[in-house]
């Protein structure tokens, strides 16, 4: 039965990619300097909250964050669990060159069919896992480190938008205070009561 639950959704600090790609799901990606320090200052930001769980995406960078925000953890026993229902968007553009993207306004989208993803499916996963936590967890407060476009998705839930909507160039006008979730930036998803269908609170941090 789903119950009221607080999750603090993290996006993976700022990667180490000297040859601006798309990294998507190829392995061996991980955090530079820069990211480190986030996903350090995310950790600060949250150490002192009662967090009975940590989540993440299979994905090097998102496990590597969330590692380093248990560590500012006094005394933290807790231990990142692995979720697939957070990994990254699964497209046919991995490894495809930034300069590339820009010309297409980064759309990874158009024209995927399945094994490839839209941005439907990409809601659909991840509120499958925020419904199995509501019951896992219930009356909780935890976290899980994911990908922008999995933070995307569920902000726009959030406001209310459509299930294959996914905001290219309107997330500012819908309430969120940049242009794209930040690396490390931390969104809070609280849900007050045990209605399945319940559209989450939403608040979100740059915490550096």
């Amino acid at each position: 039965m789903s119950a009221p639950l607080t999750l603090y959704m993290l996006r993976h600090g700022e990667v180490f990619n000297p040859q601006r790609i798309l990294y998507g799901r190829m392995p061996g990606f991980y955090l530079s300097d820069v990211g480190r320090h986030q996903a350090i200052m995310a950790g600060r930001a949250l150490k002192d909250k009662p967090i009975s769980a940590m989540y993440s995406s299979p994905m090097e960078r998102a496990q590597e964050t969330a590692t380093l925000v248990l560590g500012q953890r006094p005394g933290n026993q807790l231990a990142v669990q692995v979720d697939p229902r957070l990994n990254e968007c699964h497209t046919p553009f991995d490894g495809t060159p930034h300069e590339k993207l820009e010309k297409v306004m980064f759309d990874i989208y158009t024209g995927n069919e399945p094994p490839h993803e839209c941005p439907a499916d990409l809601r659909v996963r991840a509120l499958e896992f925020i419904a199995e936590m509501r019951t896992k967890h219930a009356h909780e407060q935890i976290a899980f480190v994911t990908h922008g476009d999995i933070v995307v998705t569920l902000f726009l839930h959030a406001m209310g938008q459509e299930l294959n909507d996914i905001g290219r160039g309107k997330l500012e006008d819908l309430g969120l205070p940049e242009r794209y979730p930040m690396t490390a930036s931390i969104n809070t998803l609280t849900y007050h009561t045990d209605d399945p269908d319940e559209v989450p609170e939403y608040h979100y941090l740059r915490p550096y």
